[in-house]
């Protein structure tokens, strides 16, 4: 090896992705294609955004106290125009800003909308939390009714039920910012005066946002919130109508079936949130164990620069879901079989492959050949390898009488036919 061959530098994935191997890809298949299925079930459409947009967008969606601002999660850059971008850290806000720039609340009262994505956050990677990661979510804009906040919760229970994976849906409301803006009163002045116990995050989040404290894994934290002022409580003195559709919310949900726990100390990371919030947790995932979590926005679209407009909708992590079916170990549906691998005898049959390897992907056959000239035994092993059903073995004389030589790899039954019926037999 040269000097020149050592000095060449090898690349790797950056920090926080991961490529997605052939090997793998029946996985995220599964996961994407049952997720359209039960998207179709409810009647949504897909919506593809760009994977960037002005920086403001963002900015102004998630607020000022998000992890995304407050960390400096977002990866931006400045373009030529001098203009400032991010690549997008959630889903929900190009689609409120899609909705708004193609009027699509001209098209009906109700826009129910879904999406499959890439997200990008820059914070520390770990298992289940990548700086790529990859998004399926909803979004219903233009209904405030208890039953849209039910439809959407009941389409996330459906989809993780279809693709076996567990998780309890824990639930709690927001109220309105305005009745919100109250209880954060409140909660200030219940941990002021334990400010010195609090966490250091904590003690910043006091200054910022104190919902956020709601949000702490530090012990200390965890047990002065046992005693902390609850928003339901808040919301069933001082905002009567947030409250009756949280409780109508749950009689719904009650009605399907469909089990819940009301969880206090959920309050979600965005500042858009008001109303119903929501995540289903997983307990095969450690520390993240949130899989899918979303809520109303009603405020959003309006934040946006569009009309009054009620939202709600949610997220779901694909590479969450993924590691909570391997955990559990369930089996993924195998990746279309290859039904034909064609192994050619001679320069002849060489020449001729080609020729019948479109004649049978034009009839829907699956196939394939080798490419690098190895002998009958290797071409074998390779048929083998990739699974093939059937053998095609092609030399010279078959050719000569438009013949080919069909051999079921299974059971090793072999027998020659025209090429035409064993097109036909293979289809």
């Amino acid at each position: 090896m040269t000097s020149s061959q050592n000095s060449i530098r090898t690349f790797q994935a950056p920090r926080g992705t991961h490529d997605i191997l052939p090997s793998q890809i029946a996985s995220w298949r599964h996961v994407e294609e049952q997720f359209r299925a039960v998207c179709a079930l409810h009647n949504y459409g897909e919506i593809r955004t760009p994977l960037f947009e002005p920086t403001e967008l963002f900015a102004r969606a998630t607020g000022a106290s998000s992890d995304v601002m407050v960390t400096k999660q977002m990866y931006t850059f400045v373009a030529p125009d001098e203009a400032s971008y991010a690549l997008r850290p959630e889903g929900t806000a190009g689609v409120v800003r899609a909705y708004i720039e193609h009027h699509l609340e001209q098209l009906g009262p109700v826009a129910k909308l879904f999406y499959i994505s890439s997200c990008f956050r820059y914070e520390a990677p770990q298992a289940g939390r990548l700086r790529q990661f990859h998004q399926c979510g909803i979004e219903v804009l233009g209904a405030s009714s208890p039953a849209s906040d039910v439809e959407v919760l009941s389409l996330a229970h459906a989809f993780l039920r279809v693709l076996e994976v567990p998780a309890k849906l824990h639930l709690n409301t927001l109220g309105t910012h305005e009745s919100r803006a109250g209880f954060v009163q409140t909660l200030r002045d219940y941990f002021e005066p334990l400010r010195a116990q609090l966490s250091p995050d904590s003690q910043k989040r006091l200054d910022t946002n104190p919902l956020r404290i709601f949000d702490s894994k530090d012990d200390s934290d965890r047990e002065l919130l046992k005693n902390a002022p609850r928003l339901l409580d808040y919301l069933r003195e001082h905002d009567e109508d947030s409250f009756a559709h949280f409780k109508e919310v749950c009689a719904q949900l009650d009605a399907l079936n469909i089990e819940y726990s009301i969880d206090h100390n959920l309050v979600r990371g965005f500042d858009y949130y008001s109303g119903t919030a929501f995540e289903f947790v997983s307990d095969q995932l450690g520390a993240q164990s949130t899989v899918l979590g979303g809520g109303r926005y009603d405020g959003l679209v309006e934040e946006l620069g569009g009309a009054k407009t009620s939202g709600i909708g949610w997220g779901c992590g694909v590479e969450r879901l993924l590691l909570v079916r391997e955990a559990l170990g369930l089996q993924t549906p195998n990746a279309p079989q290859l039904i034909a691998f064609l192994v050619m005898l001679g320069d002849n049959a060489r020449a001729a492959g080609p020729r019948i390897l479109h004649d049978l992907r034009a009839a829907g056959i699956a196939c394939d050949c080798d490419y690098v000239g190895r002998s009958m035994r290797a071409q074998m092993r390779e048929a083998n390898r990739q699974n093939a059903k059937f053998a095609l073995l092609l030399g010279d004389d078959e050719l000569a009488a438009n013949s080919i030589a069909v051999k079921n790899m299974e059971s090793g039954e072999q027998e020659i036919l025209l090429l035409e019926e064993a097109i036909a037999r293979l289809r």
